[in-house]
Protein backbone atom coordinates (compact mmCIF):
# COMPACT_ATOMS: atom_id res chain seq x y z
CA UNK A 1 0.00 0.00 0.00
CA UNK A 2 1.33 3.34 -0.72
CA UNK A 3 1.85 6.12 1.82
CA UNK A 4 3.20 9.41 2.07
CA UNK A 5 4.18 12.10 3.77
CA UNK A 6 3.70 15.86 2.89
CA UNK A 7 5.55 18.59 4.41
CA UNK A 8 4.88 21.99 3.26
CA UNK A 9 7.09 24.97 4.41
CA UNK A 10 5.49 27.97 3.93
CA UNK A 11 8.63 30.58 3.72
CA UNK A 12 7.61 34.27 3.15
CA UNK A 13 9.77 37.12 1.91
CA UNK A 14 9.80 40.86 1.14
CA UNK A 15 10.64 40.73 -2.53
CA UNK A 16 7.93 38.95 -4.60
CA UNK A 17 10.15 39.21 -7.56
CA UNK A 18 13.84 38.18 -6.04
CA UNK A 19 15.59 35.19 -7.04
CA UNK A 20 15.20 33.76 -4.31
CA UNK A 21 13.61 30.45 -2.73
CA UNK A 22 10.12 31.34 -0.72
CA UNK A 23 7.75 28.52 -0.36
CA UNK A 24 8.71 24.76 -1.04
CA UNK A 25 6.52 21.28 -0.95
CA UNK A 26 8.53 18.40 -0.05
CA UNK A 27 7.18 15.10 -0.68
CA UNK A 28 8.27 11.43 0.84
CA UNK A 29 7.62 8.12 1.35
CA UNK A 30 7.89 6.42 4.96
CA UNK A 31 11.07 5.05 6.07
CA UNK A 32 12.23 1.30 5.56
CA UNK A 33 9.97 -1.22 7.21
CA UNK A 34 8.93 -4.37 8.09
CA UNK A 35 7.34 -6.69 4.88
CA UNK A 36 3.91 -6.07 5.15
CA UNK A 37 3.25 -9.82 4.76
CA UNK A 38 5.07 -13.05 5.49
CA UNK A 39 5.42 -16.13 2.55
CA UNK A 40 4.55 -19.06 3.43
CA UNK A 41 8.10 -20.79 3.68
CA UNK A 42 9.41 -17.22 5.81
CA UNK A 43 11.93 -18.29 7.61
CA UNK A 44 11.18 -15.57 10.05
CA UNK A 45 7.40 -15.84 11.80
CA UNK A 46 5.82 -12.40 12.84
CA UNK A 47 6.96 -12.17 16.06
CA UNK A 48 10.07 -11.71 14.70
CA UNK A 49 9.08 -8.44 13.45
CA UNK A 50 8.62 -6.53 16.86
CA UNK A 51 5.87 -4.08 16.36
CA UNK A 52 4.34 -6.01 13.28
CA UNK A 53 4.13 -6.34 9.74
CA UNK A 54 4.54 -3.09 7.57
CA UNK A 55 5.91 -0.89 10.64
CA UNK A 56 9.04 0.96 10.56
CA UNK A 57 12.08 -1.08 11.87
CA UNK A 58 14.96 1.11 13.62
CA UNK A 59 16.77 1.79 10.69
CA UNK A 60 13.48 3.46 9.39
CA UNK A 61 12.84 5.90 12.25
CA UNK A 62 16.85 6.84 11.97
CA UNK A 63 16.53 7.71 8.12
CA UNK A 64 13.80 10.13 8.91
CA UNK A 65 15.59 11.62 12.03
CA UNK A 66 18.67 12.07 9.41
CA UNK A 67 16.32 13.48 6.28
CA UNK A 68 14.97 16.19 9.03
CA UNK A 69 18.82 17.03 9.59
CA UNK A 70 19.30 17.51 6.11
CA UNK A 71 16.05 19.81 5.55
CA UNK A 72 17.38 21.73 8.77
CA UNK A 73 20.79 22.12 6.45
CA UNK A 74 19.42 23.26 3.24
CA UNK A 75 16.65 25.21 4.22
CA UNK A 76 18.83 26.67 7.53
CA UNK A 77 18.28 30.10 6.09
CA UNK A 78 14.95 30.32 5.38
CA UNK A 79 13.53 28.50 8.24
CA UNK A 80 13.63 29.87 12.19
CA UNK A 81 15.74 27.55 14.26
CA UNK A 82 12.70 26.81 16.32
CA UNK A 83 8.98 25.56 15.68
CA UNK A 84 7.18 28.45 13.90
CA UNK A 85 3.45 27.50 13.73
CA UNK A 86 3.16 30.27 10.58
CA UNK A 87 6.46 28.74 8.93
CA UNK A 88 5.55 25.09 8.21
CA UNK A 89 2.85 22.32 7.45
CA UNK A 90 2.85 19.11 7.84
CA UNK A 91 0.26 16.52 6.24
CA UNK A 92 0.38 12.63 6.71
CA UNK A 93 -1.26 9.89 5.32
CA UNK A 94 -3.09 7.92 8.03
CA UNK A 95 -0.52 4.73 8.93
CA UNK A 96 0.99 4.52 11.42
CA UNK A 97 4.82 4.44 9.56
CA UNK A 98 3.59 7.40 8.02
CA UNK A 99 2.73 9.45 10.79
CA UNK A 100 5.57 8.16 12.69
CA UNK A 101 8.09 9.07 9.83
CA UNK A 102 6.61 12.63 9.73
CA UNK A 103 7.24 13.02 13.53
CA UNK A 104 10.33 11.60 13.12
CA UNK A 105 11.72 14.09 10.52
CA UNK A 106 10.55 17.26 12.55
CA UNK A 107 12.65 15.54 15.22
CA UNK A 108 15.22 16.36 13.13
CA UNK A 109 14.14 18.94 11.56
CA UNK A 110 13.30 20.83 14.88
CA UNK A 111 15.70 18.96 17.19
CA UNK A 112 15.34 20.33 21.12
CA UNK A 113 18.71 19.67 21.46
CA UNK A 114 21.89 17.78 19.97
CA UNK A 115 21.40 14.19 18.55
CA UNK A 116 24.19 12.62 19.17
CA UNK A 117 22.94 8.82 18.34
CA UNK A 118 24.94 5.95 16.15
CA UNK A 119 22.66 4.14 13.65
CA UNK A 120 24.90 1.40 13.78
CA UNK A 121 24.28 1.43 17.77
CA UNK A 122 20.55 1.59 17.18
CA UNK A 123 20.54 -1.66 15.07
CA UNK A 124 23.28 -3.29 17.11
CA UNK A 125 20.67 -3.14 19.99
CA UNK A 126 17.53 -3.22 18.25
CA UNK A 127 16.34 -0.60 20.74
CA UNK A 128 14.94 2.79 20.90
CA UNK A 129 17.19 5.17 22.79
CA UNK A 130 14.81 6.59 25.90
CA UNK A 131 16.02 9.66 26.70
CA UNK A 132 15.56 11.23 22.68
CA UNK A 133 15.10 15.00 23.06
CA UNK A 134 11.67 15.87 21.50
CA UNK A 135 9.25 18.70 20.51
CA UNK A 136 5.73 18.35 19.90
CA UNK A 137 4.56 19.34 16.68
CA UNK A 138 1.44 18.99 15.07
CA UNK A 139 1.32 16.49 11.74
CA UNK A 140 -2.59 16.61 9.91
CA UNK A 141 -4.13 14.01 8.19
CA UNK A 142 -7.44 13.09 7.23
CA UNK A 143 -9.25 9.90 7.36
CA UNK A 144 -8.67 7.13 4.89
CA UNK A 145 -11.61 7.51 3.80
CA UNK A 146 -11.86 10.73 2.33
CA UNK A 147 -7.93 10.95 1.68
CA UNK A 148 -7.50 12.21 -2.17
CA UNK A 149 -3.69 12.17 -1.82
CA UNK A 150 -3.52 8.36 -0.81
CA UNK A 151 -3.50 6.89 -4.32
CA UNK A 152 -3.79 3.04 -3.34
Amino acid sequence: MFSSVLVVLILFSKSNFARELIATHILFRHGERAPTMLYPSDPNDISFWSNGLGSLTIRGKFQHILLGQYFRERYSTLLNSTYVASEIFVRSSDYDRTLMSAYLTLLGLYPSSKINISIEHLITTNTWPENLPWQPIPVHTVPKSIDHVDLF
